[in-house]
């Protein structure tokens, strides 16, 4: 189960990392979980806000384009450097043909620029955080340009100063990878979307460190269609 894993992960840090860069950690995910992010965001029986953007590919994509297929289900995700991200993205690329065969199409939303893993190398970052970055997935990553789909949603929220100074104590060049100077991220949200716009679920965890798990989404898919 994928949170498992993260669980199992975020023990692996506090067991190896130094102690300061795991009160850090810390620090910067009690302030996460403080913010008021849940109230904010769009909730089932809203209507997902439209979007055009590109996928990692180049390619555009639109709200309307997708739902003309099907549901849909949207995913939020911070960046290559986020070993959570990391972990449910490839979670959900191994069971993407599960998703497939729901009617269903996977997307997923990063604020990060195209080539990111390629930005994230020449950043400096250590290689075992490189490792780490899923750089090849079956779906659409869509680049949300200044977090503006994540904002319509209401997701979005500042990065802590805890967490600006672990990334660069790491070597991670956040203002590189965004082409942003914000250090604005959306929450790890997913919504499930039926084909008339209308969000059916909707997993906003205001926590990065819990994700949602690929039988949640299924089941959401299919109590979608009924």
């Amino acid at each position: 189960m994928l949170n498992q894993q993260i669980r199992e992960t975020i023990q692996f840090f506090r067991e190896n990392l130094p102690a300061d860069l795991s009160a850090l950690i810390e620090q910067g995910a009690g302030e996460i979980s403080a913010l008021d992010i849940i109230e904010q965001a769009k909730k089932a029986g809203d209507q997902m806000p439209g979007f055009a953007l590109k996928n990692q590919h180049s390619d555009a994509r639109s709200l309307a384009e997708y739902l003309a297929k099907g549901p849909l289900v949207v995913t939020f995700y911070r960046g290559v450097w986020c070993p959570y991200c990391n972990l449910q993205l490839k979670a959900y690329a191994d069971r993407h043909k599960d998703i497939q065969a729901a009617g269903a199409t996977l997307v997923a939303i990063t604020p990060e620029r195209p080539g990111s893993v390629n930005i994230l190398r020449d950043s400096g970052a250590p290689q075992d955080v490189i490792d780490m970055a899923v750089e090849h997935v079956p779906f659409d990553v869509l680049h949300d340009v200044d977090s503006t789909v994540a904002e319509s949603l209401g997701l979005i929220f500042e990065l802590p100063e805890s967490h600006r100074t672990l990334l660069s104590s790491l070597g991670v060049d956040i203002e590189a990878l965004t082409g942003s100077s914000t250090y604005t991220f959306p929450d790890p949200a997913t919504y499930v979307v039926k084909p008339t716009g209308e969000i059916v679920w909707a997993f906003v965890p205001n926590n990065y460190r819990k994700r949602a798990e690929v039988d949640q989404i299924l089941d959401a898919v299919a109590q979608g269609k009924s």
